[in-house]
């Protein structure tokens, strides 16, 4: 007996019961839509019924009311914030001033350590060996 592959069928009548068709295999499905879709298009082309559409001024009233509501907790989430105090304030904004002139007065001493200590001698040495800005 050959060996048949997963998920192959040996003959053509499991293939039939699969399909669920009296057709013989591989002749196709029935011309014929289903009868749930012939009774969608006898309904003049609505599927599922729709909601219908509410009127201009119930639509207002509720965008007026929905837009109270959001009002309302907007306030109620504001009256929540913790704000700090004036010292509070000022102790942070020196914090802040301090840190920032450390930072630049640290770049500021990198910079001069690269301009001193590896830039200036390689300048040095272009310029005793006939390199350098200007000469041509």
């Amino acid at each position: 007996m050959a060996a048949k592959k997963k998920g192959q069928e040996t003959d053509g009548k499991s293939k039939q019961a699969i399909a669920g068709s009296d057709l013989p295999a591989g002749k196709g499905a029935p011309a014929k839509p289903a009868a749930r879709d012939a009774g969608a298009r006898s309904e003049g082309g609505k599927e599922g019924g729709g909601k219908k559409k509410k009127n201009g001024g119930a639509q207002l009233a509720e965008s007026i009311s929905s837009a109270r509501q959001f009002l309302r907790e907007v306030v109620i989430e504001f009256n929540k914030i913790s704000w700090p105090t004036r010292v509070q304030v000022i102790q942070e904004s020196y914090s802040v001033l301090f840190l920032v002139s450390i930072i630049t007065l640290m770049v500021l001493a990198f910079d001069w350590f690269l301009g001193h200590a590896v830039f200036a001698p390689l300048e040095h040495w272009a310029r005793l060996h006939g390199g350098g800005v200007g000469k041509g």
